[in-house]
């Protein structure tokens, strides 16, 4: 699967962080205050930019928001290998939140 236009630039120029394989499964899943969800996955072993998937996903693992949700918005689960984050939408910033959007425009349906 390649980048759309649309979301490409959210991994271009993306190093890896040194001794890493690259290789990890990525989750996200955005579930609605009325209770439906979406869930994609992306497993860098079967990618050729596994790389930049394992920048983005160490920076947004490093800059994690605070957990506050608000009644009625909906919230997010992002797992990153063994690592699990809930974010609330109102906090969804930064490189998680370019994780979140990548994984779940460009993920396959888990």
């Amino acid at each position: 699967m390649k980048f759309s236009k649309r979301h490409a630039g959210l991994l271009r120029g993306l190093r890896l962080a040194e001794g890493h394989t690259g290789l990890m499964r990525v989750v996200a899943a955005r579930i609605e205050p009325d209770g439906s969800w979406q869930r994609r996955v992306v497993d860098t072993t079967q990618r050729h930019d596994g790389a930049q998937w394992e920048d983005l996903a160490g920076r947004a693992l490093a800059s994690l928001p605070p957990w506050h949700p608000v009644p009625g918005a909906a919230i997010y689960h992002l797992s990153v290998d063994d690592h699990l984050v809930q974010v609330g939408e109102y906090d969804l910033e930064g490189p998680v939140r370019d994780l979140v959007t990548v994984v779940l425009a460009m993920g396959e349906e888990a």
